[in-house]
């Protein structure tokens, strides 16, 4: 699965995250990620910096506030609905983070599509370090493929930055 790439490379760049603060109320969004390829946007925060992360179609971070937005698309059984989709990767997440616990699963409307949204955390254990993570995760399914958008930061700062990471959520679209 896609999904187990991007995860294990979330948790190695969480580690560089570690050393930042956030002080961040709701952030503005200014900017606009676009993949003509793949036929999707979403709209980010002023200071963000666009990087690649494999497996992901876009990976957008923040040093500042120890937050990242990720956006993936991967194949799925033909006939999978949001909600399997969502359980499917929600068992993966079980199995592969250390921590893990599910704050909620939930109906969710993303890009005029229903799906499913997860609040969830987890610890990154590293050789000298342990960081604790919280993550807000939108995911629908489009044409067999399961698409999931996700924001996460350091967990002390999830509440501070969730207005933003929604708003976040709330600008993803497909390109007509």
């Amino acid at each position: 699965m896609i999904y187990k790439k991007v995860i294990s490379s979330i948790v190695l760049v969480s580690v560089l995250f570690l050393l930042f603060t956030v002080s961040a109320s709701a952030q503005e969004l200014t900017k606009i990620y676009t993949d003509s390829d793949v036929g999707f946007s979403i709209s980010y925060p002023e200071g963000w910096v666009e990087g690649e992360l494999e497996g992901a179609l876009a990976w957008i971070y923040d040093e500042e506030t120890s937050s990242e937005l990720i956006v993936i698309m991967e194949e799925i059984p033909e006939g999978f609905t949001a909600k399997q989709y969502a359980e499917a990767v929600g068992d993966w997440l079980e199995e592969n983070l250390s921590d893990y616990k599910e704050d909620s699963l939930t109906e969710y409307t993303l890009a005029g599509t229903p799906g499913m949204l997860r609040i969830y955390s987890f610890t990154f254990k590293g050789e000298n370090s342990t960081i604790p993570v919280k993550t807000i995760e939108a995911y629908i399914v489009k044409d067999n493929y399961g698409v999931a958008v996700l924001c996460d930061t350091v967990s002390d700062s999830f509440q501070a930055m969730e207005v933003t990471f929604r708003k976040i959520l709330e600008s993803f679209k497909f390109l007509e």
